[in-house]
């Protein structure tokens, strides 16, 4: 906790440093600082979890610069989204502050994000609204079958950390801003690495904002783009991710990186500029290698498994219902998907649905080509791979 104050107090005084009002030299003043504190609650099940700790509560602090955005951007989402603010932020969780049952530890956690926040009511005086967050994060603590046996929630260092919350704020000032969020952290691997658990924390914090300029409150709804168009927009992709094996782990206690493969297509009805909705159809690929190794591990597995009537293959398909949102070339979707064909294992992908979530950068210079990054999971909390992809829009 020391340690972390005296890193960021200097961080804190020169944003401030920057943002006073006698340096401001720009003509549009929109730059913020917030810092944020509360405590968070471990969600967790049994198990291993009892095992690691008796406690779950914990502190937590984040420092956000930010950057509103006004009605003389360049583009007419800024109005759509009632003039979101973004920046960067970053976050420390105080878990080595549980009260640890034997010698296996969580140390506290870091994460580096770029933040969006979007209000849905804003006046002069209050706001309500949203506040997403994605980045990196990072641990010091991970599993270790002789020194660290229980700690099974992470085994890697370097950690994915996405944040969506509902913020209450108020303004006593033109410069001031205070606040009450609520938010939900999640970090894993999105099982590049095993065993991966995973950190699932829900926080409520208080916050401060010093900006240099009152947000920008809109005054009856947002302008119609009179060159937008309803129209169908078609989305082809291909994609190669990583895959840990949860019945190797259990046969073996470890687990080798597999491939994985995605390729699909979808069709969305665009209905305004910043929404569109449709259907994709989906289908994930592992190698003949892999699918023998699972019918291997669960043939052997300590728990008995009837695999003797089991037809293992390597490829299996889904369609699946999508959402997106749209701000300018990038793009943030989830789809919920039913597997029509699948046999991939008894135990290692359980379960007829699937759900991915994820971000793309449309490129309107390259033949509207993307790049995005998804991360497929089932039961909404178990991820089975992180897919990078490369698509195209029609």
């Amino acid at each position: 906790m020391n340690k972390f104050i005296l890193h960021f107090l200097p961080v804190l005084a020169s944003c401030l440093f920057v943002l006073s009002p006698a340096r401001a030299q720009e003509k549009e003043q929109r730059w913020n600082i917030a810092a944020y504190g509360g405590v968070g609650y471990m969600a967790h099940s049994s198990g291993n979890y009892q095992l690691l700790t008796s406690s779950f509560v914990y502190p937590t602090i984040d420092l956000k610069m930010g950057y509103h955005t006004t009605g003389n951007d360049p583009n007419s989402f800024a109005a759509l989204f009632n003039y979101p603010t973004m920046g960067l932020g970053v976050n420390w969780k105080g878990v080595s502050f549980f009260n640890f049952v034997g010698d296996s530890r969580l140390s506290d956690l870091l994460a580096l994000y770029g933040f969006f926040e979007r209000d849905f009511v804003r006046t002069r005086r209050f706001s309500f609204g949203y506040d997403f967050s994605a980045g990196v994060g990072f641990n010091g603590k991970v599993y270790d079958p002789e020194k660290n046996p229980y700690n099974t929630v992470f085994n890697s260092g370097i950690l994915i950390a996405l944040g969506p919350g509902i913020t209450l704020k108020c303004r006593p000032a033109r410069h001031w801003e205070v606040g009450l969020t609520g938010r939900f952290m999640h970090l894993s691997t999105g099982r590049l690495v095993y065993p991966n658990e995973g950190f699932n924390g829900v926080e409520v914090m208080a916050s401060v904002r010093y900006a240099m300029a009152q947000p920008k409150v809109r005054e009856g709804k947002a302008p119609k783009d009179t060159l937008f168009k309803k129209r169908m927009q078609y989305e082809l992709y291909a994609g190669y991710g990583v895959h840990r094996c949860s019945m190797e782990w259990d046969v073996f206690g470890k687990t080798e990186p597999w491939p994985s493969y995605t390729f699909g297509g979808n069709a969305c009805y665009r209905y305004n500029k910043r929404l569109s909705s449709g259907m994709g159809v989906d289908v994930f690929a592992f190698t003949k290698e892999f699918i023998q190794q699972v019918a291997i591990n669960e043939k052997y597995a300590a728990a008995h498994i009837n695999t003797d009537d089991y037809d293992y293959e390597p490829v299996c398909f889904g369609i699946s219902a999508i959402q997106q949102v749209h701000y300018g070339n990038f793009t943030a979707w989830m789809q919920i998907g039913a597997y029509v064909y699948k046999h991939l294992g008894v135990r290692e992908q359980e379960g007829y649905t699937y759900q991915r979530f994820g971000g793309k950068y449309v490129f309107p210079k390259l033949g509207n080509m993307y790049l995005g990054i998804a991360c497929k999971c089932h039961k909404f909390s178990r991820a089975t791979s992180l897919d990078f992809t490369l698509g195209v829009r029609i």
